[in-house]
């Protein structure tokens, strides 16, 4: 006789059990669901348990490919849970004997379809991760490359400018020392006017290979308060053989009240050079180019802003902020050189703390304007 202790429990104290459990539970007879609890009735989609009763489970289950669910003695698996009239969720079952009945066994349903997606995020991000780094050591090589090509760049350009630069200001010492005959007074200008000219040209080779070298086209500034009309003058100078040859004028206007500006004169006789270089390369013969300068007011201080205007071609709207751009030029004829002139013109009134545009000259051709730091707020120049 068995005591209290060896009675198995009922099917109904079974049931009871398994419907108060919150994971999806259900009874399995001939490969239909003889009975549900309420959690499994929820995963599917449906409001009562009593509506699983009697669906087989192959109308419940689809393959996932892990296959469905089998009897007990075959391990869990995944795969989806189909809802009517709603997307499948996926869910681990594990089928579990039943101590009651040989006929009838129970499966345990977890949703992990939360898991999946979580998985499938991973693996997502693993395969961007895995780009990323191939894209990364791709650019770490196109790197290398690049440098190891502005260092043989350096190397051509220190050895290509500097040489001649350094037989012609040698041959001007000569002239002027009168070692090849006595020279008139204005042979002797145009003479000493070439040797500054080596000396600033010089000067800008070897800043521009220092500041390459760190990383930089422009390098540290030597930044004084004066007033910028001997420093148009000086430009107009220096070009005025090239101003003749085009038979192109060169008209200088420093408005009255022009405040000083703050500025490295060298680097900004190298912009003015490069705009007035580019205003005769594009200028018709028999026309002018207009250099003005005159005190503005900023929102937040006080600028000198230098124009150069010319009645050439101009700049196509589309193009007015891609020609700062290093190795840009318009096509038009006498255009030459690589296209680092503006772009270097930029980052030079930049580092001032200033600013350059190009726009429409009235009447046709183009106007480029930059902005330099004004030495004292307007009130004080009253």
């Amino acid at each position: 006789m068995q005591g209290p202790a060896d009675e198995q429990p009922s099917d109904a104290t079974l049931r009871a059990l398994l419907g108060a459990t919150t994971d999806g539970l259900a009874l399995v007879r001939d490969a239909r669901i003889e009975w549900a609890n309420a959690a499994f009735a929820a995963l599917a989609g449906l409001p009562e348990p009593k509506h699983v009763v009697g669906v087989a489970l192959d109308e419940i289950f689809a393959d996932a490919g892990h296959g469905v669910p089998a009897g007990p003695g075959h391990g869990p698996c995944r795969c989806r849970l189909v809802r009517a009239g709603q997307e499948s969720r996926s869910v681990v079952v594990e089928p579990i004997a039943c101590p009651t009945s040989r006929h009838v066994y129970a499966l345990r349903v977890r949703d992990v379809t939360d898991l999946h997606t979580l998985e499938s995020e991973v693996l997502r991000t693993g395969r961007l991760l895995h780009d990323a780094n191939r894209e990364l050591v791709a650019l770490r090589e196109r790197l290398r490359v690049e440098t190891a090509e502005r260092e043989e760049i350096l190397t051509v350009v220190s050895h290509e400018l500097r040489t001649p630069i350094t037989v012609i200001a040698g041959f001007n010492r000569l002239l002027l020392g009168e070692a090849a005959g006595s020279l008139t007074e204005k042979q002797k200008h145009f003479l000493a006017e070439s040797q500054k000219s080596c000396q600033r040209l010089n000067n800008f080779v070897a800043n521009l290979l220092e500041a390459a070298r760190q990383g930089s086209c422009v390098g540290p500034l030597e930044v004084a308060e004066a007033s910028l009309g001997p420093t148009l003058q000086s430009v107009l100078d220096l070009l005025a053989p090239l101003l003749r040859e085009a038979e192109v004028e060169a008209l200088l206007e420093v408005a009255p009240g022009t405040p000083r500006a703050r500025f490295d004169p060298p680097r900004i006789e190298q912009v003015l050079t490069n705009l007035v270089g580019n205003a005769l390369r594009y200028a018709p013969a028999g026309t002018a180019i207009e250099i003005r300068a005159c005190g503005v007011r900023g929102p937040d201080r006080d600028y000198v802003e230098v124009s150069v205007s010319d009645a050439g071609p101009g700049v196509p709207l589309c193009e007015r902020t891609r020609i700062f751009e290093p190795y840009v030029q318009v096509e038009a004829p006498r255009a030459g050189g690589l296209g680092l002139g503006l772009a270097i013109c930029k980052r030079i009134v930049e580092a001032h703390g200033g600013a350059i545009h190009a726009e429409e000259r009235s009447g046709g051709g183009s106007r480029f304007v930059f902005r330099l730091p004004a030495a004292s707020p307007a009130e004080e120049r009253a």
